[in-house]
């Protein structure tokens, strides 16, 4: 099936009308999708810390060459989240102040990378959305080796171009785009059950009590007990 990043802007609004409203999306997106798509908490914000939802435009790199991350925001579009794959190679910066400008300036969202940037204390100035796994002084080379707009892994995830990327204080969740529609009116409907919840919580109850963790716990089976019973 082709994709669309038409469609996919589309749930990016939607999603951000969720995030505008509630708290804590992503780990209710992240509950849907069978606990899972959150990408290592090893990937922190460096500069300023965003609550958004935004297009994926992947990268594929090649050791320390930044030339697919250079490609990738010349390919991009405004509210992209550019997302790179650096397969473990941390010994080079893969975002510097120049990448910053030149994303600014296409209007790139944010950037994610399992890798390095630097030139931190001027990307704080610009107050441009980075979420790294920390700096490094070392800039990379350009070679042109590497890919745009193909499948990588980050924060070990599977990212797409056109999958919807969540970022809160959480963390980052991704939404596979064929599982978008979905996705999105199961987290909906949690996001309201979440707060019914919390008013009762607030009320007084305790979660144990509203669901039968007694119960839930003298049920589970344990294989040596019954063993022994036969």
């Amino acid at each position: 099936m082709s994709k669309s990043r038409e469609v996919t802007m589309e749930y990016v609004k939607k999603f951000q009308a969720l995030i505008d409203e509630f708290d804590s999306v992503t780990c209710a997106a992240s509950d849907c999708m069978g606990r899972a798509n959150s990408m290592s908490p090893q990937i922190r914000p460096e500069s300023r810390p965003v609550r958004m939802a935004g297009c994926a435009l992947t990268a594929r790199t090649v050791g320390g060459d930044i030339s697919a991350v250079i490609y990738a925001i010349e390919n991009a579009q405004k509210g992209d989240i550019i997302v790179v794959d650096s397969h473990g190679y941390h010994n080079s910066a893969y975002w510097g102040e120049n990448l910053c400008l030149s994303a600014i300036n296409k209007g790139v969202a944010a950037a994610i990378m399992e890798g390095a940037c630097r030139d931190i204390e001027e990307i704080r100035k610009l107050e441009f959305p980075i979420y790294s796994i920390g700096t490094c002084c070392n800039v990379g080379q350009i070679s042109g080796y590497g890919a745009i707009k193909v499948p990588i892994s980050c924060g070990g995830v599977q990212v797409n171009t056109y999958d919807v990327i969540l970022i809160d204080g959480n963390g980052i969740v991704v939404i596979p785009y064929d599982d978008l529609e979905t996705v999105y009116k199961k987290t909906k409907a949690m996001m309201d059950t979440e707060t019914n919840v919390s008013d009762k919580l607030k009320a007084g109850e305790t979660i144990g009590h509203l669901i039968n963790i007694e119960k839930l716990m003298n049920s589970t089976f344990n294989y040596q007990e019954r063993a022994l019973e036969e």
